[in-house]
């Protein structure tokens, strides 16, 4: 069965060439005009993922929170597209806990290849499934098939952008990483973010770290970027 997407859009011309972009690729397309079409279908659907086509004036972003809160939708890879100068949607969406923002204009290609690799498709029913090992660091564990975080044995929850560095810095454990390179894996576009947007994040991922894990910390490098460390006993 393929894989079932919904297209959260209030404009049909737009719908109709997502939706072909992704039949073409293996995926089967529902359309959604609204937040409640998206929870009403998810009650009735086995949906795989969302894609909200968020755009100034349809308040798709501003309701977006309704989605993770709702049992049957609350499982399903949201997916934001938005435009660079919306700034004030990249915070909602950001405080809703959608799983990604791609800013428009996107590439195609990144965001079939983010939903393949999220709804693991095209894995060998032999293999064992990506990240299904997880990422570990003094008492801070990553497990990237279920997107979950612990640290010292407490979940915590973050946003996709914090979720994102916080992989790369356990991935790269003690290196100091530039604000360049954090943009890079962390940003589907660069466009638009800041030395300081990266800032923003690392500050709320910090504290997020700091309520929980007793031995590892984010350090600021003067001029250089950050780093996952040891906090000193």
């Amino acid at each position: 069965m393929k894989p079932l997407i919904a297209i959260c859009s209030q404009d049909a011309d737009f719908y109709l060439l997502l939706s072909h972009i992704l039949e073409v690729d293996g995926f089967a397309c529902t359309l959604a005009s609204s937040i409640e079409d998206v929870l009403s279908l998810a009650s009735e659907r086995p949906l795989q993922a969302v894609l909200l086509d968020c755009r100034v004036g349809n308040h798709l972003a501003a309701q977006s929170a309704r989605i993770k809160q709702h049992a049957p939708a609350g499982a399903l890879s949201c997916v934001a597209l938005v435009h660079a100068s919306a700034e004030a949607q990249h915070i909602q969406l950001l405080q809703s806990g959608v799983d990604e923002c791609f800013i428009r204009p996107f590439a195609p290609a990144k965001l079939l290849q983010y939903l393949r690799s999220r709804l693991a498709i095209g894995q060998g029913l032999g293999s064992a499934p990506e990240g299904a090992k997880p990422l570990i660091y003094c008492d801070v564990e990553m497990r990237l098939d279920t997107h979950r975080v612990r640290c010292a044995g407490k979940a915590i929850a973050l946003g996709p952008i914090e979720f994102k560095l916080l992989r790369h810095m356990l991935e790269n454990p003690e290196k100091v990483l530039s604000r360049d390179e954090l943009i890079g894996v962390a940003w589907a576009s660069s466009r638009g973010v800041s030395a300081r947007t990266v800032d923003v994040h690392i500050s709320q991922l910090r504290k997020l770290l700091s309520q929980c894990s007793r031995a590892a910390a984010i350090r600021t490098v003067r001029l250089a970027g950050y780093a996952l460390a040891r906090t000193p006993s």
